[in-house]
């Protein structure tokens, strides 16, 4: 998901100057921190109950549910729930599953949660046609915790700038 600025950031840039650089930095990168782990910490907690950013999964097929003896999706082994990380690069996070990450099997966990993600349909070389509904477990939760992950960036800014909070 990228990175939308609003605002008047011209202006913005004119006004700081350079005497608030570091501090600013030091606190947008603070609060990039936590938006990250936020954001991580609600990923899983929606898998876990089923319901990432209030959005239930799709129910499994019965097949499915009595091939791994659960009918809770996206959790087998916990292997992607726990593969969920945050990297933070300055003010800038990425939040989801890094590319290299391999489970148990050496299948890469990205192309896991992708399919997971968007949904597929796959052709089994049996000629049978495997339709996997999307089941959204990062946008969902991202999209729940917009405002609040603003509203963090917004008081770091208040706070380096010295505005009185609100």
């Amino acid at each position: 998901m990228p990175v939308r600025r609003t605002g008047d950031w011209a202006k913005a840039k004119a006004t700081l100057g350079n005497s608030l650089g570091p501090r600013l930095a030091a606190a947008l990168q603070a609060a990039t921190v936590k938006n990250a782990l936020i954001l991580v910490r609600e990923i899983q907690r929606g898998i876990k109950r089923q319901a990432p950013g209030g959005v239930p999964f799709a129910k499994l097929a019965e097949s499915t549910i009595d091939r791994k003896g659960s009918s809770k999706a996206l959790i087998d082994t916990g292997f992607l729930v726990n593969a969920i990380t945050q990297k933070i690069m300055a003010d800038k996070a990425f939040v989801g599953l890094l590319r290299g990450t391999v489970n148990p099997q050496g299948e890469d966990v990205v192309n896991i949660g992708a399919i997971m993600e968007y949904g597929a349909t796959i052709q089994h070389p049996n000629g049978a046609t495997i339709i996997i509904p999307a089941r959204p477990f990062l946008h969902t939760v991202m999209e729940q915790y917009r405002k609040e992950i603003l509203e963090n960036y917004q008081k770091t800014l208040k706070v380096v700038l010295g505005e009185p909070r609100s």
